[in-house]
């Protein structure tokens, strides 16, 4: 690591900070141990730990839908799609948990549209505790993408913007530290209504569709084209690859009254469902990812079992950390993404 990666890291360090500390609190929170323990068997008893595509289910129709808004955007429209998720969580001991949130059974679809015919589209997969449009709309870029005659969306995960009551910290239950269940029914939850948006995007005419996902949308954006051949092409930016790092669970997992047999089954409950468990059902010349090498957040290291294990061409890393960054490796690897697939000149 040279001196502009540890400048990097020590940024990621900074906002892993606070986190640090609510993990700290969060592992001393009072636990109905039993309970977990059933929670956590589930995955092992219905072959999910084995086999982790099993796990996952994909709507075969699209859900009904409504635009819910529409305004001018620059010489085309912003639209809000909103759809019933109808998700329902596969581990029954926690269902009626997961379910007592009213508000995360209806997801959203953003648009960035030209409005005059359907036009290839980049649909946009947002990281944790983001999901607000206007960030979105500066993350990815939508504006120059528009600008190049593209159609762009956005994917809302579950919990996240006007899915979830309360402030902006709420948003922390998708991965609260140590509960591997409920994080588990998020990520199954997340990769069905994405696939109810390529669906809603086909039913309104779009043919050609891409993903990009940055942290955890690389996650869900890597596992979602291991479970679907629906996207043209994906690309993982500073991708999570496992939620085991960089705040170990362990902490949490060492107060529990069982021996380390039991937690070794407990970290192979929350870890079933990460990227390096798959293959990707798209050719891996249309998979970019792009890492950090100082990244503290997303680690670089088990981005490059990765790019092995998928046998990438198109894995890049980068001079930095997660937020910090010394070089345009990112936007000159992701418009040549865009160029190859065909979808700018």
């Amino acid at each position: 690591m040279n001196g502009l990666d540890f400048l990097g890291s020590m940024v990621d360090e900074m906002f892993l900070a606070p986190g640090r500390f609510i993990a700290w609190l969060q592992a001393r929170r009072k636990t109905d141990w039993p309970a977990f323990a059933r929670e956590i068997a589930f995955y092992h008893e219905q072959g999910f730990v084995k086999n982790p595509s099993s796990f996952f289910v994909l709507p075969d129709q699209a859900p009904e839908f409504v635009v819910e808004k529409q305004a001018s955007y620059r010489k085309g429209f912003y639209q809000v799609i909103t759809f019933p998720s109808r998700y329902e969580p596969r581990n029954p001991f926690l269902r009626k948990r997961y379910l007592n949130h009213p508000e995360n059974c209806t997801g959203y679809l953003i648009r960035w549209i030209h409005g005059d015919k359907p036009r290839k589209t980049v649909l946009c997969v947002h990281g944790f505790m983001m999901g607000n449009p206007r960030e979105a709309e500066q993350m990815f870029k939508v504006r120059k993408l528009f600008s190049m005659g593209l159609d762009v969306a956005l994917f809302i995960h579950p919990f996240h913007w006007k899915r979830i009551a309360g402030p902006r910290a709420s948003r922390r239950v998708y991965l609260t530290l140590g509960d591997a269940a409920f994080t588990n029914e998020c990520i199954a939850h997340s990769i069905h209504d994405l696939h109810n948006s390529f669906l809603i995007l086909h039913q309104l005419g779009v043919q050609d569709i891409g993903l990009v996902g940055a942290s955890l949308g690389g996650y869900v954006t890597g596992l979602y084209v291991c479970l679907s051949s629906l996207p043209e092409f994906a690309a993982l930016m500073v991708p999570a690859v496992t939620f085991l790092r960089p705040i170990s669970p362990a902490l949490f997992y060492n107060q529990a009254p069982y021996g380390p047999q039991w937690r070794k089954q407990v970290y192979h409950a929350a870890d079933f469902h990460s990227p390096l468990h798959f293959y990707p059902k798209i050719p891996a010349e249309k998979i970019l990812v792009v890492a950090s090498r100082g990244d503290r957040i997303c680690p670089a290291d088990p981005v490059e079992q990765l790019r092995i294990k998928w046998g990438l061409s198109r894995c890049h890393y980068r001079t930095g950390g997660h937020w910090l960054v010394f070089d345009k490796i990112r936007g000159r690897v992701w418009y040549g993404l865009l160029r190859d697939m065909g979808f700018i000149a």
